[in-house]
């Protein structure tokens, strides 16, 4: 969420749109006209500004057509698009919404996780190197001794020095693969490190590293020469670091329950997490948001300035306090306080809201 700091805190009023961008039969260009032109009229309809509209049009029409199935959201303020994002998946339903506070809440379910990890496409001259820290994409190769590398046939005693040489290269080589994925993992603190390429290559790689066996997943369908398929070994690197955020979600919403029950660094209700979120003191956020939906909270210009009670946000305001949805507030909030987010419907949550807090008030 503190990725959408800068959206949370530009001035509104904002028309927000979650909608289907699948381009996956022949007439797709023609459906996503009419689906737009439906949402378009939707927000004229809430009362969005044409300049709103307008600048709206402008990035629908000139978007890239993704390939097959994926959603995409769009938020604008004034006459400027501050998100224009592809998801990975469509929305269940295309909505739209034109409110004094973006619509934010969304994205933390439909957004590709911030899971730290390193992705390796190995064979035996070396390896490509991916890593990623929660925020920024690094690529690198590792090259090591390119000759030799292949055995030769043969019985002689100079074939058998060729083919121990080729050994001899191969193992030094994934010696210095396994020590940069080792130096990668420590800097951006790795939760899952995916192995492809050549299967005797990414094997060798794996024994040689020095990280624990549940960190560790090997991925076939993949390699560094031509005519491989990159596309559904991204897939599977994709489903298995999303695998891994959502054990991480539950790991949240478990240890929430647990803090809970000892009375100690959880919250519950609609009040109480208003009151951590002024304070800056959330973790982690966790919404139903089919609960939270029909509430409201009293706002201010300040983001991360929000109570059930006008009286507790007036005391920090410069400007107009006003109620707003609940949802849209508390994400905005949590953008700006660098808070986690954890979505999920069936979360039992009073008032549909719980916070794991960063320290006890």
């Amino acid at each position: 969420m503190s990725k959408l700091r800068d959206v949370a805190t530009a001035p509104g009023p904002f028309a927000s749109v979650y909608l289907d961008a699948s381009h996956d039969t022949e007439d797709a260009a023609k459906v996503d006209e009419l689906r737009w032109r439906g949402l378009r009229d939707q927000l004229a309809d809430q009362g969005a500004p044409e300049e709103t509209l307008a600048a709206l049009d402008e990035a629908v029409s000139a978007a890239d057509p993704p390939a097959g199935k994926a959603g995409r959201v769009l938020i604008a303020s004034g006459a400027t698009v501050v998100v224009d994002t592809l998801l990975p998946l469509p929305p269940p339903v295309d909505t739209t919404r034109f409110s004094p506070l973006p619509d934010l809440l969304p994205l933390a379910s439909y957004l590709p996780p911030p899971l730290p990890h390193v992705v390796v496409v190995a064979d035996s001259s070396g390896a490509d190197l991916h890593s990623f820290d929660g925020r920024v994409d690094l690529v690198e190769s590792v090259r090591g001794r390119q000759h030799p590398l292949h055995k030769i046939r043969g019985g002689g005693w100079a074939h058998k020095r060729m083919q121990q040489r080729v050994e001899d290269t191969v193992k030094h080589n994934v010696k210095q693969v396994a020590e940069e994925v080792e130096r990668l993992v420590r800097e951006v603190r790795a939760e899952l490190v995916v192995l492809g390429g050549e299967v005797q290559a990414r094997s060798a790689v794996h024994n040689e590293l020095g990280l624990d066996d549940d960190l560790v997943v090997e991925v076939e369908g993949t390699g560094l020469t031509a005519g491989t398929d990159d596309e559904e070994f991204d897939n599977a690197v994709r489903a298995l670091v999303a695998q891994r955020q959502q054990q991480h979600d539950a790991e949240a919403v478990d240890r929430f329950r647990a803090e809970l029950g000892r009375d100690g660094l959880a919250v519950e209700g609609l009040a109480e997490v208003a009151d951590a979120l002024r304070q800056a003191n959330v973790d982690t956020l966790v919404v139903n948001t089919g609960v939270l939906a029909d509430h409201l909270v009293w706002t201010s210009d300040r983001p991360d300035q929000i109570a059930v009670g006008e009286a507790d946000v007036r005391q920090g305001a410069s400007a107009e306090v006003a109620r707003n949805r609940a949802d849209d507030a508390l994400a905005r909030a949590a953008a700006v306080t660098g808070a986690n987010v954890v979505v999920g419907d069936d979360i039992e949550l009073r008032q549909g809201v719980g916070a794991l807090l960063r320290h006890r008030p």
